[in-house]
């Protein structure tokens, strides 16, 4: 009797436990944000006078790490040998588009609160945050701003993601591609 009641407390812990670690894992996170050369239809200004326009939350948002090597350490940028979407943003210039961003960073993603990263060109044409999140998938959240001729444009959209699939986010002026990869 005490072994079968042994047994059934370690395999419900085992249950209870089994979330906790599936919630964390390494991945690396890989982002080209381009825009149109073209204006886009339907674009619709971002105005800081609107009640329900929301700027990006910068205040609190990590900047990635330069790279230091591996193993990578939390949001250490990955070097440029490790990016693969290389040749979709040379597709994407190709075709007329401008790349305003592109590089990826290490993160391990928790269920927990996960740090915003700050995305800043420097160059002022895209500022903001990216923050990803886990749950039973992965979550990306950009909430971005784009200058464009001194109007200002927000993407600020959650899309859930498998991880080793490249996604597209798109808004009528830019967008975003995105691919992570655990880490093993």
């Amino acid at each position: 009797m005490t072994t079968t009641i042994r047994s059934t407390l370690c395999a419900l812990l085992l249950c209870l436990a089994a979330p906790a670690f599936a919630a964390n894992g390494d991945y690396t996170i890989e982002v080209v944000i381009f825009a149109q050369n073209s204006y886009g239809a339907g674009a619709q200004p971002f105005s800081a006078g609107d009640p329900n326009a929301v700027r990006p939350a910068t205040a609190n948002a990590r900047y990635i790490s330069g790279y230091n090597g591996a193993p990578y350490s939390q949001l250490e940028a990955l070097p440029g040998s490790s990016l693969v979407l290389g040749d979709d943003a040379a597709r994407l210039r190709s075709q007329g588009y401008a790349i305003l961003w592109h590089g990826g960073w290490f993160q391990n993603v928790s269920t927990g609160s996960n740090p915003a990263i700050r995305i800043n060109t420097g160059d002022g044409r895209v500022d903001g945050t990216i923050r990803v999140d886990r749950s039973r998938y992965l979550h990306f959240k950009p909430d971005l701003l784009l200058t464009r001729g001194g109007t200002q444009y927000q993407l600020k959209q959650s899309r859930r993601m498998r991880s080793k699939e490249l996604h597209y986010l798109d808004h009528p002026l830019f967008g975003i591609l995105v691919y992570a990869r655990p880490v093993d």
